[in-house]
């Protein structure tokens, strides 16, 4: 059975916005958290390992589903990093105005959450100056959305977060 956290999570993550996205963390590794990051409109689940790569993943995946467009080119050192991201483009093209019912996302992030240690529920408004703004919500903002205005923010919150997750799962395994 699914928290009303959980539940919650995946209703939003359902609307017809495609920079919805599920960060399922699964677990950590020397408290560094691993996971995947689902999005009703990508075939599969993208794995990432740390905090920055979760964000570098969020990046991945808003350039594969299209939105929110970018609003300047990424530059890159190496010029096999480059066409590798290049190539992520338009991989997946979301479907404008399409709602998609409640039963259908229920249906296909159900076994992503449900295998989660941890959820959070990260939407990535605009990609400007070449870095991300949004908002995200998670176990330690409760119902609330907290904003973002830049990926090294992003990253600051994630680390927060994760320094919350690890304190409660530590907490967990004193009481047991």
């Amino acid at each position: 059975m699914l928290s009303e956290e959980k539940s919650r999570q995946i209703e939003m993550a359902g609307t017809d916005r495609a920079c919805m996205m599920l960060v399922c963390i699964n677990g950590h590794e020397n408290n560094v958290p691993y996971g995947i990051i689902v999005n009703y409109h990508l075939p599969r689940p993208v794995n990432f390992k740390g905090i920055h790569g979760m964000v570098l993943a969020l990046d991945e995946v808003c350039e594969m589903v299209g939105a929110p467009m970018a609003t300047t080119e990424p530059r890159f050192l190496q010029k096999e990093r480059e066409q590798q991201y290049r190539a992520l483009k338009g991989k997946q093209k979301k479907k404008p105005g399409k709602i998609l019912a409640k039963e259908d996302v229920a249906g296909k992030m159900f076994p992503y959450v449900t295998a989660a240690k941890s959820v959070i529920l990260v939407h990535v408004l605009y990609r400007q100056n070449s870095s991300m703004q949004g908002r995200l919500q998670c176990s330690c903002t409760g119902t609330h959305y907290i904003a973002f205005r830049s990926a090294l923010e992003l990253m600051r919150m994630l680390d927060e977060a994760n320094t919350y997750m690890c304190r409660n799962r530590k907490n967990k395994d004193l009481k047991m």
